[in-house]
């Protein structure tokens, strides 16, 4: 009996600690026009090889699972190094920081991430150590 008590305190304590993971927000980081306005940018630019909808194509996946998740132990900084210094694909850098800014403000919406009041910086975002998690499967 004191066997089933046990388990049944276990199971409990995993359950409330992953619920507890599972409902941590992740941070705002960008405002939902840069999300808008990155829409456009990444229909014109990303599109084609990310596809349509993000989920890969020529190009990987930029949501979800396949492209972020929590044991790839992703920043955004050389995410967002990535996005800025190589893309699009045969024109790398070829965008203005505003734009790259606002695509990768869609990137992270398209993730989960919520909208906030400041909007997500090219500089800063170079080297930012926050973690990069999709909150999408």
């Amino acid at each position: 009996m004191n066997i089933l008590k046990i388990r049944a305190l276990l199971g409990a304590a995993l359950l409330a600690g992953s619920s507890t993971v599972a409902l941590a927000a992740p941070p705002a980081l960008y405002t939902a026009d840069q999300a808008k306005a990155g829409a456009d940018v990444f229909s014109q630019n990303c599109a084609m090889c990310h596809g349509a909808d993000l989920s890969g194509a020529a190009g990987p996946a930029l949501v979800g699972q396949a492209f972020a998740s929590a044991s790839n132990k992703y920043t955004i900084g050389p995410v967002f190094t990535e996005v800025a210094l190589q893309m699009p694909a045969g024109q790398p850098a070829s965008l203005t920081h505003e734009q790259y800014e606002d695509v990768f403000a869609y990137i992270l919406q398209q993730n989960g991430y919520p909208a906030g009041t400041t909007k997500f910086d090219y500089t800063a975002g170079l080297s930012s150590k926050e973690s990069l998690v999709s909150q999408k499967p």
